[in-house]
């Protein structure tokens, strides 16, 4: 009897473990990828103080500086570049009541009796496409809110015709 209880409990051992066994090694799998991604478009938003430019000059031989402050925020990992553009093609500003202007001068302000510019940090900034004034301000890595100081300089002569002299800048922001 004790030989009957042991095969009996060998044999019990056996079909447990052979019903585990084959359980294991029929198993079946499958997988299936998915990729995951994010794009983040770049973005950029320009802000001007100072957005009305109009100082008034009685005195012959005068000058006067007035100032924008431009505040650009791009997440563009190469930056941005800021520029601005003058309604007429030379940039000069126009009296169109008595047909005169006075000239964009750009670096050359300094050496002029009469005329305008725009400057950064001290430096005038010229036209160098058509109307365009490049290179006010620009950036390599995203920013938030960096801001360039830009002057507006006037030059008048001892016989600058007295009148309204303008014309319309447009600052435009892109990234690089």
């Amino acid at each position: 009897m004790k030989t009957n209880k042991m095969f009996i409990g060998l044999g019990a051992a056996a079909v447990l473990g052979a019903a585990i066994v084959p359980m294991a090694s029929y198993a079946a799998s499958d997988s299936k990828n998915v990729n995951v991604a994010l794009k983040v478009g770049s973005t950029i938003s320009l802000s001007l103080t100072g957005t009305e430019i109009s100082p008034s000059i009685f005195n012959s031989s005068s000058s006067t500086d007035l100032t924008t402050v431009a505040s650009v925020t791009t997440n563009s990992a190469t930056g941005y570049s800021l520029a601005a553009s003058t309604l007429s093609a030379d940039g000069a500003l126009v009296d169109g009541g008595i047909s005169k202007s006075i000239s964009y001068v750009g670096s050359s302000f300094a050496s002029e009796e009469e005329g305008w510019a725009l400057s950064v940090g001290g430096t005038y900034k010229d036209i160098t496409d058509g109307n365009i004034i490049n290179d006010l301000a620009s950036s390599s890595a995203p920013v938030d809110g960096d801001s360039t100081t830009i002057g507006y300089n006037f030059k008048t002569a001892g016989d600058t015709v007295s009148g309204e002299y303008s014309t319309t800048l447009t600052y435009t922001a892109t990234t690089n």
